[in-house]
């Protein structure tokens, strides 16, 4: 049995996450912004009628005090999965500056607040597995998303560093990098003020997020492989550092490699369709 903390649990990957966790009979601590919301309500609900190891308690990774206090709660930590984050839409130029902290805040400074108080208890007994939920965003900048995409950017080289910091102690550090799946992170995408509907950039936004849509008409991936992804990290000792989910996911990371950036753009454009990009 393993004690885990996990980010972000009010849906999506981590609220299946600590499901499948708590189900096989680990000890589950599920954190959420808002305890007082119907889906964390749920999960505790779930929990309970289940007779599941599981709690379901309040944190903000955007506040020292909230993490601390959830740590200090939640006792000696086997595995801490960092899932909370959000997508911020709307072209780089457009983006105020307190959009852009808000969404590096929750995203890059939130993990490492929770990092950096969940590490020291793993460094003194040696072991420990991190996990960092990343995004096939990390790999590649996507237009409208750009903040999106450089949270994620700075995540993988915030984990590639904690890799060699922590791995002399028996601390591993992983990602788990997903494509396209339906989960509510979709829904709660939050825009920049001033892209509105009448911003000039606007057609252009809705002509590629069009196209990368029809790409993906089959539907999007069952969000469960993600969690059974992020599980694996954990059980697994020999686990590689970055886990692809999705097949999106592993076609761009093997043309990102394998093309400069031109190329990429180039081929991008092709498989969408959108001449612009294609030429």
């Amino acid at each position: 049995m393993k004690s885990v903390l996990i980010t972000g649990c009010a849906s999506g990957f981590g609220r299946l996450t600590a499901m499948a966790l708590a189900r096989r009979g680990d000890r589950v601590c599920a954190t959420v912004r808002d305890p007082g919301t119907p889906e964390a309500v749920s999960l505790a609900k779930i929990a309970a009628d289940e007779g599941l190891d599981l709690e379901v308690r309040r944190l903000d990774v955007t506040d020292d005090d909230s993490v601390r206090t959830a740590v200090a709660a939640a006792g000696p930590i086997d595995a801490l999965v960092n899932n909370a984050g959000y997508v911020l839409r709307g072209p780089v130029t457009a983006l105020s500056d307190d959009e852009l902290r808000a969404q590096f805040d929750t995203n890059v400074f939130g993990v490492v607040r929770v990092i950096r108080a969940v590490a020291p208890g793993m460094r003194e007994r040696g072991a420990g597995t991190i996990v960092n939920v990343s995004s096939v965003a990390a790999l590649a900048g996507a237009p409208y998303e750009g903040a999106y995409c450089a949270t994620k950017h700075a995540l993988d080289a915030l984990s590639e560093a904690l890799r060699f910091e922590l791995g002399p102690y028996g601390v591993r550090v992983v990602l788990v990098a997903p494509g396209s799946f339906g989960t509510e992170i979709l829904a709660k995408t939050r825009w920049a003020a001033a892209f509105g509907p009448d911003h000039p950039e606007r057609p252009a936004h809705d002509a590629f997020w069009e196209a990368y849509a029809s790409a993906h008409a089959g539907g999007r991936g069952d969000p469960q492989q993600v969690a059974d992804a992020i599980v694996a990290a954990i059980d697994d000792p020999a686990a590689e550092f970055r886990r692809l989910v999705g097949a999106d996911a592993r076609f761009v990371h093997d043309l990102r490699r394998a093309r400069t950036q031109e190329e990429f753009e180039r081929e991008i454009g092709a498989a969408l369709a959108l001449p612009g990009l294609a030429s």
